[in-house]
């Protein structure tokens, strides 16, 4: 039976094991991008991951992760849509491009198995239905170390998903393509959105323990429950609309024209819309002048005469 000493639903969520957690996900990547080398600029990967911070601290210790854990099914869906589609992306984003590190082949291995397309898809949606099944959601929602359990995993497997997506360290050697990104993510979210229909559609409560507890906001189990079959459903357009705009980000940088200087000596460098294109071996040397555009007036020359061979017969009138 779930204890009676219910907390508030507007206080804080002081849960030791979530403030461990968020730390554990936090000060890993802090560390990384201090000491590895980014492509872009560094203050962009500090602003991701204090974002990452501050979704997840609100998602976990805020008032919501109060009213998530013990009042509401539906402020537990809008909690780990802040999880699975906010936090997990911002913290891959963060990631310097280069780390700097070594770790054991082992280790390397096992990475590019957790984070291959076909693994990731597979676990993000057991990770996400299985703890949404009505035995072991009441039993989380019973015992707060189980919930505990059930938020960091949830985190793993979504940091899984989006590896392909972001792919925050060197690419491996077969990326997707902007497109099979997008394809990718359509259909791990297919699933969701049934389940949600699912949920929203039920004619009876599927999570008893949150039935047991004083109700906020004057939402009634069932309407509760509806609620958040529709926010399940959303939660997939979500992941939509987060992979649009950080496939959009990359294609803007890898199609940005590159800037460098114009060869006068002078101060800043202008664009270089038409990259240099390397001319055959061989080519003379007036022909590579011409190419880069250094030119000058060729200075004037009187023809010189024609002379005749000297063993040509004189011309007969």
């Amino acid at each position: 039976m779930y204890p009676m000493d219910v907390p508030s639903a507007s206080s804080l969520n002081a849960d030791p094991i979530l403030a461990g957690f968020l730390i554990a996900a936090v000060l890993p990547v802090a560390l990384l991008l201090r000491r590895g080398v980014c492509t872009t600029p560094r203050n962009l990967h500090w602003v991701a991951l204090a974002a990452a911070t501050a979704l997840l601290a609100v998602a976990w210790l805020s008032p919501l992760g109060t009213t998530a854990q013990h009042y509401l099914v539906s402020a537990h869906l809008l909690q780990i849509t802040m999880v699975m589609g906010g936090v997990a992306p911002l913290l891959l984003l963060a990631l310097p491009r280069y780390p700097r590190i070594h770790p054991p082949a082992l280790v390397v291995k096992t990475l590019r198995v957790l984070v291959h397309p076909a693994f990731a898809i597979v676990a993000v949606n057991a990770a996400f239905f299985g703890w949404h099944m009505s035995a072991p959601f009441d039993a989380a929602v019973s015992h707060p170390w189980i919930y505990d359990l059930q938020q960091l995993s949830l985190l793993l497997a979504s940091l899984a998903f989006w590896w392909p997506i972001v792919t925050p360290f060197s690419p491996p050697v077969r990326a997707m393509s902007p497109l099979g990104k997008l394809g990718y993510i359509l259909l791990a979210t297919i699933p969701q959105t049934f389940g949600g229909l699912a949920v929203a559609l039920a004619h009876r409560v599927l999570y008893a323990a949150y039935g047991e507890h004083p109700r906020v906001l004057g939402l009634d189990p069932m309407t509760d429950q509806q609620i958040a079959g529709a926010s399940i459903a959303l939660l997939s357009k979500v992941a939509l609309l987060a992979a649009f705009v950080i496939l959009f980000l990359r294609l803007l940088a890898s199609t940005a024209p590159e800037t460098g200087d114009d060869g006068g000596g002078g101060g800043g460098g202008s664009p270089r819309i038409n990259a240099p294109r390397p001319l055959p071996s061989g080519t003379p040397r007036w022909l590579e002048e011409l190419e880069a555009g250094r030119t000058v007036p060729e200075p004037s020359m009187s023809p010189e005469p024609v002379r005749e061979p000297a063993t040509a017969a004189p011309g007969r009138g």
